[in-house]
């Protein structure tokens, strides 16, 4: 059967708030799914074809445009070019270009640091607007086509999975009767810098010119432009699928497969295999083998070879071997096993320390904030890094958070007003939280507590399901909005959440799992006239009436036209 889907033609969109963004969703997706089906049959030629027919369609362009102008946290970040799209007249302009692969050249990226754990700076690649663009055309068209390929205990940089479904897996892994208890603490030295350009472009059947030319771009740093002959810029948008398909095949090392793409469990496994796992995150793994032994002489010797091929060699400082009573760090969590038998995940203890000494540090430089404006700073971090370690034993540490929180927070109250008692500072600033202890308050705003947090165990994503398989959906739907209310802070949210379907009440679109911990889900208080009872709604960041600039039409407004119109729309 042949599908003919009509398309936007570049001049026939006229302003960039009348794109209706659930049917550009519904096309790519569409197109998606047919790459996704024709890649698990084995049809590499209609795959190709495929491929090439999305990278050209207007949808798929529309939306890696609105990736990666309006919704990556990068957006506001140039390139060497200096160049920033933020208002819709921008982005409709990039459209009208074209964004073609044919005769397309990228620009070198520039080089910033970060800074890391230890003191040290982490180097990251800044592509330009047009190139970062270009990247998440193509990632559309890629990641359909290797996500079918790539391994269950695969987690980092992919569609629908995050740390913790690799925690998860690591402690249902470890925790079994009978597992393995020695563990290969492992990582890759320089993943992302040392990738070899030739091993990688070698898996790439389709859009290899593209690629090699976004590999051998250049880097610019003070001026100066040097040639890259290896790795892939950490900060472009491809760069982390292109580092899952260089690693892909580490879980194979160890017959993790059967003919049919089936999982084998480590207990089940032959020969040298047996009881050896492998569970990655990005460049970070886990490798847990019956005895020392088995893994100096024959896991770590295959790891080596694997990837000496790809031009990577593990990291003598970062990567050790352990045995699991003794326990080892894992993404923030510290995994160990008690005398009494059982595996416990909980936080890392650093991790701990570096969250105290964070709150202690922002009140004493914050020692004249009003109570009002700490609440609200302070507000996001506590509850962001307790949605994080919620999946974990993590109770007790809440608590001695909790402590450390008064401590601090008492502190700095009491030098506002050093000739005040005890008793007025605490009636002055402070409330009961229904029970559980004194909060610093104002108003109806309060600082939220740690141990208000419940902890829940965390439901791993199933095997090698991809949200890219349309036999799928209703499962990543119901994971979907699972995410979403799990993740919301107060009961309002998730009624709201619920009555809109977990969508953008003004332009339609979907809401994704993690929109919240990043701040791109908003409540608007919605009011039609001061006759009639105010709304709230949820809507997208970047959809709230007013944001655009002064010579720009309102978006949100004319969203909210186009939409009264639409019976499947409450207002």
């Amino acid at each position: 059967m042949r599908i003919i889907e009509q398309t936007v033609g570049q001049g026939a969109l006229r302003d960039w708030s009348s794109i209706d963004w659930t049917a550009v969703e519904r096309n790519v997706r569409r197109l998606q799914e047919r790459i996704f089906r024709a890649g698990q049959n084995g049809e590499t030629g209609r795959v190709k074809n495929l491929q090439k027919l999305l990278v050209r369609s207007s949808s798929a362009k529309l939306l890696a445009i609105r990736k990666v102008t309006q919704i990556n946290r990068g957006r506001n970040t140039p390139g060497i070019d200096g160049v920033v799209c933020k208002s819709p007249s921008s982005r409709l302009a990039m459209y009208r270009k074209g964004l073609r692969l044919k005769g397309y050249r990228p620009k070198p990226v520039r080089r910033v640091y970060i800074p890391k754990a230890g003191g040290k700076r982490r180097p990251l690649g800044i592509p330009t607007m047009k190139d970062r663009v270009m990247q998440a055309l193509v990632k559309l068209a890629l990641e359909p086509e290797w996500e079918p390929r790539f391994e269950a205990n695969s987690y980092g940089f992919r569609p629908g999975r995050c740390t913790m479904d690799a925690i998860e897996a690591l402690h249902v892994t470890l925790s079994r009767r009978g597992s393995s208890r020695w563990v290969l603490d492992a990582d890759i030295a320089k993943c992302f810098d040392r990738i070899d350009h030739e091993a990688l472009l070698a898996r790439l059947p389709v859009f290899t010119t593209t690629i090699r030319r976004w590999l051998k771009a250049g880097v610019v740093e003070l001026g100066k432009r040097d040639h890259t002959t290896m790795g892939t810029p950490q900060g472009g948008i491809i760069s982390p699928l292109l580092s899952n398909i260089a690693l892909d095949g580490l879980e194979l090392l160890f017959g993790a497969e059967r003919s049919d793409g089936s999982h084998i469990t480590p207990s089940r496994r032959k020969g040298e295999n047996k009881g050896v796992s492998l569970i990655r995150y990005a460049d970070d793994f886990v490798v847990s083998a019956p005895s020392r032994e088995v893994l100096e002489v024959y896991v770590v010797p295959r790891l080596e070879n694997f990837l000496a091929e790809r031009g990577l060699e593990l990291s003598e400082a970062k990567t050790r071997i352990v045995h699991t009573d003794e326990g080892f760090d894992f993404l923030g969590f510290n995994i160990r096993r008690f005398p009494n038998g059982k595996l416990l995940t909980q936080p890392q203890k650093e991790k701990v320390t570096e969250h105290r000494r964070r709150l202690s540090v922002f009140l004493r430089a914050n020692r004249q904030l009003p109570a009002a404006e700490v609440i609200r700073l302070l507000s996001p971090v506590i509850r962001g890094w307790c949605n994080y370690y919620r999946h974990g034993v993590s109770k007790k540490v809440f608590a001695q958070l909790d402590n450390h929180v008064w401590n601090i927070v008492y502190k700095w109250a009491k030098r506002r007003h050093p000739k005040k008692g005890c008793r007025w500072v605490v009636n002055r600033y402070f409330g009961v939280d229904q029970g559980r202890g004194w909060v610093l308050c104002d108003g109806a705003m309060q600082l939220p507590r740690h141990n208000a947090t419940k902890v829940s165990r965390f439901v791993k994503v199933a095997g090698k399901a991809s949200p890219f398989d349309p036999a799928l959906g209703e499962y990543w739907e119901y994971r979907r909005k699972a995410c979403l209310a799990r993740e919301a802070s107060r009961v309002h949210r998730v009624n709201l959440l619920k009555r809109q379907d977990g969508r953008c009440r003004l332009c339609g679109a979907v809401f994704e799992g993690d929109a919240q911990q990043h701040g791109d889900i908003i409540i608007w208080v919605r009011r039609e006239s001061e006759a009639e009872k105010t709304d709230r709604i949820l809507i997208h960041r970047w959809c709230r009436p007013g944001r655009a600039p002064a010579n720009e039409t309102d978006q949100a407004g004319r969203c909210l036209s186009r939409m009264r119109g639409n019976s499947h729309v409450r207002f």
